[in-house]
């Protein structure tokens, strides 16, 4: 019976327990494992993903380069932010012994990650799209959330955000973190996206800005996808960031996100995002975090 070695990572983290679980799946030069079997295995770790992370090779450049794959429990996503994180934060920290550079080719496309004392930054993938044909209302929010209105919290801003074709987001501002701490679970929201931008999943990511200095904030969020809550999000907080520093026109803006408070699972979550000169354009996000191994072990499949 053929068997994998495998690790369990928090992600966003320095503390077990805390942050975005993960599974990662080592899979040697050679051996065979097809998209189904990945799939059952994925689906057996029943996380928000599991990576199956090829042996590493050379590149061309003689930085260490990593086949990624990235699988929910119901299907494969080209790329994720915490899969990212964590996968580069084990590639360079523990495979590489600590190497400071390094690259991670998923369907995507190739990401570039950088490694240091513990802490992991990737350049993301992006195609930033704020979708503005149908705006997503004030009284949809209340729909899915009738505590916010019960209360008199009112929305500050809605944006619906793609920080990539398929992975959408109603980026809700609210006025308090109690506002925050009402949110609830709920149905799916119903948003109407943008005509070419029709698929993928949709989440509601509500946000509390809780401090700002000049192109430096400091946020905390919830990432709510009907009955399910995501402890870290790191497309989401890359599709926020990108938004942010567009509407405040910032050339270049950090963006520090806590998230999972609520659900006893705090993610601290850094995004980088730079604007070409003279557009109204993203040129680079960069997301940041750390991760801890929690389990080890072998599957068998």
């Amino acid at each position: 019976m053929p068997s994998l070695q495998f690790v369990t990572l928090d992600v966003f983290t320095t503390e077990r327990f805390k942050g975005n679980p993960l599974g990662l799946v080592k899979v040697p030069k050679g051996h065979d494992v097809s998209t189904e079997q990945m799939q059952t295995i994925a689906t057996e770790f029943n996380l928000s993903e599991t990576v199956f992370l090829h042996e590493g090779v050379a590149g061309d450049d003689g930085v260490m380069e990593w086949r990624v794959r990235i699988f929910l429990t119901k299907g494969e996503v080209p790329f994720a932010g915490h899969p990212t994180i964590g996968t580069a934060c084990y590639a360079l920290g523990t495979l590489a012994n600590n190497a400071s550079k390094g690259r991670l080719l998923c369907k995507a496309g190739p990401i570039q990650v950088d490694y240091n004392n513990g802490r992991a930054k990737a350049s993301i993938p992006h195609h930033i799209h704020i979708h503005t044909q149908v705006p997503f209302s004030e009284k949809q929010v209340y729909e899915l959330q009738p505590a916010l209105e019960q209360a008199g919290w009112a929305p500050k801003a809605i944006d619906l955000v793609s920080p990539v074709k398929g992975m959408n987001f109603i980026c809700v501002e609210l006025p308090s973190l109690e506002a925050l701490a009402a949110i609830q679970m709920s149905r799916k929201p119903t948003a109407q996206l943008d005509e070419g931008w029709h698929v993928g999943f949709v989440g509601t990511y509500f946000y509390v800005i809780c401090r700002q200095n000049h192109q430096e904030m400091d946020l905390q969020t919830r990432m709510i996808e009907g009955t399910f809550e995501d402890p870290a999000t790191g497309s989401a907080a890359c599709g926020l960031g990108a938004r942010l520093a567009l509407k405040h026109k910032w050339t270049r803006a950090v963006f520090n996100i806590t998230q999972g408070v609520e659900m006893g699972r705090k993610s601290d979550i850094t995004v980088d995002v730079t604007l070409k000169a003279g557009s109204d354009e993203v040129e680079e996000i960069v997301l940041g975090g750390s991760s801890v191994k929690v389990m080890e072990g072998e599957i068998h499949y």
